[in-house]
């Protein structure tokens, strides 16, 4: 047989490749325009697909028509903060099926550095004004007649009469230097190191930040997803992957490897260091109050929270990891917070009636593992789950028995500028919300290794 017939005959037995197994070319944005309307953008590009996923910012947003080239989504622009945000399409959960491109809607502020506005600089049309001069504890604050109040003694009274409001007041002014003092820094420290190697910062950074850029696990991607709650417009995990993908390369990935570079500056520089002291609370201790670990622990977590949060509910599903790793060395209190109406109100009570019967925790349990609504009926049911003497939790929760402590709680959360749910407390000092690309267990694993370690520096 002849070399070419042979090679038709091995072509007609070979299977069939399917058409839908062919190569799919990337898809591609290449830009991103509002409309006259106010109402809507139109996005150019190619393939993408018969059913494009479009989302602005993380946020879905409809799609009023597509071809391969070119879809029209409905976006209320007119109604936007002036930005740049980032639009993403996709088609698929390949790598090769989507597409980002940062948009400009309005006229954003022109990117400066921050801390760099030099004092008595015009801004918006208005001087800057100097620093006030430091105010001593000892100074007059007021006069009758002879008498003098001290600054000391002013803030002591505004503690004792309002004390959220001191509170507010003095974190506000905290995290505010701290964050100045921050950045101070970290532009020093980039500053001497771009002078070392005869470059410019922009240059400098240019350079290191590639390096130390990583792609954040999976993990990261499932926390944003779940941080987005109804933000997600019924979205699927799986429909959102590619755009929060691109939200952390774009975001989270550089700022992070800015971040290392500069801890890693920090290490071989001379010590730098911010050595504010952030404001504390005295927590109030009860026997309403639901803890794991000693009371002699050198870490306590206090968190408020309400069951009908589901940010409460993401951050509680770490607690027995965070208990296991820690151990003795951890003490987790959780007070009730229900901010989230009637509902919350009445799962904090049954909670409370449950702590009452030792049973707090298999409850707790119970109710953050499944999604409401928590009616008296389905709460009832929960506690027979959870091993709770029955009659004793029914009367417990058809006579309001608990209701005196949940108040009790609310009231607690005020004095300490508490308002939303979940807020924790680590020994007595507000934390920072999670990051959303940070999951539960590493979250609370960094609290606690931060407070041991400022244990350590106090104890020098």
């Amino acid at each position: 047989m002849k070399p070419a017939a042979v090679a038709f005959v091995l072509l007609m037995l070979a299977p069939a490749m399917p058409v839908d197994a062919q190569p799919v070319p990337p898809l591609v944005v290449t830009s991103a325009v509002p409309d006259p309307s106010g109402q809507t953008i139109t996005v150019i590009g190619a393939h993408f697909g018969t059913r494009p996923f479009v989302t602005l910012d993380l946020l879905p947003v409809p799609v009023q028509f597509a071809v391969d080239s070119q879809l029209v989504a409905s976006v209320p622009v007119n109604q936007m903060p002036p930005g740049t945000y980032l639009l993403t399409v996709s088609r698929g959960p390949a790598a090769t099926d989507s597409g980002s491109l940062p948009m400009v809607i309005g006229a954003p502020a022109a990117a400066s550095t921050p801390g760099s506005v030099p004092v008595n600089a015009v801004a918006g049309g208005a001087r800057v004004q100097e620093p006030m001069p430091p105010i001593a504890a000892g100074d007059p604050a007021a006069r009758v007649g002879d008498d003098v109040f001290t600054v000391e003694e002013v803030d002591r009274e505004w503690a004792r009469t309002d004390p959220a409001g001191y509170l507010a007041a003095t974190r506000g002014l905290y995290e505010g230097r701290r964050r100045i003092a921050g950045q101070m820094i970290t532009e020093r420290l980039l500053a001497a190191e771009a002078a070392a190697k005869g470059v410019t910062v922009e240059a400098l950074l240019a350079e290191e930040i590639p390096k130390r850029t990583i792609a954040m696990p999976d993990s990261a991607v499932t926390s944003v997803y779940q941080g987005l709650s109804d933000r997600a417009r019924g979205a699927s995990l799986e429909q959102m992957r590619p755009a929060i993908r691109a939200w952390l390369a774009r975001n989270t990935e550089p700022e992070m490897a800015r971040m290392n570079y500069v801890e890693e500056l920090m290490k071989v520089s001379t010590s730098a260091e911010v050595v504010l002291r952030a404001p504390r609370v005295a927590v109030e201790r009860s026997a309403a109050d639901a803890a794991l670990g000693p009371l002699a622990a050198p870490v306590e977590i206090v968190v408020f929270g309400d069951f009908e949060s589901e940010r409460y509910a993401m951050l509680a599903s770490a607690f027995g990891r965070v208990r296991d790793m820690f151990g003795d060395r951890l003490r987790l209190v959780f007070k009730n917070l229900p901010v989230l109406g009637p509902e919350s109100q009445s799962v904090a009570e049954a909670a409370a009636c449950a702590h009452a019967q030792g049973r707090f925790w298999p409850f707790h349990d119970a109710v953050i593992s499944q999604p409401g609504p928590f009616g008296p009926a389905r709460l009832k049911q929960i506690a027979r789950d959870a091993k709770l003497t029955a009659d004793v939790f029914d009367a417990c929760m058809d006579g309001n028995q608990s209701r005196p402590l949940v108040r009790q709680s609310i009231d607690e959360a005020g004095r300490y500028g508490i308002q939303d749910s979940p807020s924790i407390l680590v020994n007595g000092q507000l934390a920072p919300p999670p990051p959303s690309f940070l999951p539960p267990f590493e979250y609370f694993k960094r609290l606690v290794e931060e407070a041991l370690q400022r244990q350590t520096k106090e104890a020098r």
